[in-house]
């Protein structure tokens, strides 16, 4: 049995020392990117010992890539325009200019660096093992779960299918686009006019009649 304490940053997280935490795990990134710096620097504090990994989960091709290079973006220019521009009296032009430049190369490094491809199951062994032992015990489990796998091939897979998926998703990009069409034109339309009944409203009443 392990023991395991999930911690949430939005609910009362903040300001906690957790020394003996040395991974992170991101699952769900925010568009505000100082919420995922200070999940981070739960760890991060005075008293750790160990080597801090941060992992961050993400679906490839999804709105999770958007909501992260926002977050980069954010960052960006907070460190171009407010760091680089050290506000204070004792840094002069030159400073700020240099550490400006610095940060325009480091980002232009990374860009190249970049790359759209997903890891397999080695390169994350790789990424998320401490040592060499963890390593191979990383691959052995990998092979045993091919294995599992090839042995009930009828068994439930890890990972959403399309039969799983809501009908919306599935439809044709064109046939969804053209029922929301038909809906707002019946929204601003209406359902057509209603056929009202003719009243005769005239008085076809004689005097003698109206008396009685």
């Amino acid at each position: 049995d392990y023991f395991i304490f999930l911690l949430s940053t939005r609910a009362g997280g903040l300001g906690l020392n957790l020394q003996k935490a040395d991974t992170v795990v991101i699952f769900d990134s925010d568009w505000n990117p100082h919420q995922d710096l200070q999940a981070q620097d739960r760890a991060h504090r005075i008293g750790q010992v160990n080597e801090v990994r941060v992992l961050r989960l993400m679906t490839v091709n999804s709105v999770e890539e958007k909501i992260l290079a926002a977050a980069r973006y954010k960052l960006n220019v907070d460190e171009k325009v407010i760091q680089a521009g050290m506000f204070n009296n004792k840094s002069t032009g030159n400073e700020r200019r240099q550490f400006l430049q610095q940060i325009l190369l480091q980002e232009t490094e990374e860009g190249d660096e970049e790359e759209d491809e997903v890891p397999d199951d080695e390169v994350i062994n790789q990424m998320i093992a401490r040592s060499e032992d963890e390593y191979n015990l990383f691959n052995r489990m990998d092979r045993e779960r091919r294995h599992d796998e090839a042995r009930m091939p009828n068994r439930k897979p890890r990972l959403f299918e399309l039969a799983e998926l809501p009908a919306w998703l599935t439809k044709d990009p064109k046939e969804l686009e053209n029922a929301i069409i038909d809906q707002e034109t019946l929204d601003l339309l209406g359902r057509g006019t209603r056929h009202r009944k003719e009243v005769d409203y005239s008085d076809s009443l004689t005097e003698k009649e109206w008396l009685k």
